[in-house]
């Protein structure tokens, strides 16, 4: 098995490679897209991710828990704009396609936050410590529904089981 910061930093790449506005635009796909992100990607990381790389006896502690805290406030930030997004678009407001933009910018630089502050520390902790994570994490995949949860990442059956074993 790889570890969870290649798959979540996958999933990251996914979102990134949404090319046209107009997908997120069919409202099925958003409600999709943001149903993953809030039941499934910000579960795993504040579920299995965040809480094991926290308890690491870290030189910098202090400041780093502050930084795992304001990412976990942009996840709910997010939330908030993925709703409003949401009902914006069933209510056909001219705020959903002024919005989108800011949407999609704000997931994308939050996610580069991650990679950039959190991830890259992911190797110093202990194999027993990332194994129950890994665990963790697909349990809350598989709970969400791997088929939704392909859907939204691309992220295919066989990679999924020779990163975080079988599904």
């Amino acid at each position: 098995m790889a570890d969870l910061s290649e798959v979540l930093m996958g999933e990251h790449s996914a979102i990134r490679v949404i090319r046209h506005f107009d997908a997120l635009s069919r409202g099925d796909f958003l409600f999709d897209f943001c149903d993953y992100l809030d039941n499934c990607h910000v579960q795993v990381e504040e579920k299995a991710y965040f809480p094991v790389i926290i308890d690491y006896d870290w030189e910098d502690r202090a400041s780093f828990e502050s930084t795992v805290n304001r990412i976990k406030a942009d996840h709910r930030l997010i939330r908030t704009l993925g709703d409003n997004l949401k009902k914006w678009k069933s209510n056909g407001d001219q705020l959903f396609s002024v919005r989108l933009p800011l949407y999609y910018k704000t997931v994308t630089e939050h996610n580069l936050s991650e990679e950039i502050s959190v991830f890259p520390r992911w190797s110093r902790l202990s194999e027993d410590v990332r194994l129950q994570a890994i665990k963790d994490a697909r349990e809350i995949i598989t709970s969400f529904g791997f088929d939704r949860y392909q859907e939204q990442t691309g992220i295919s059956a066989e990679f999924f089981k020779y990163i975080l074993g079988s599904h």
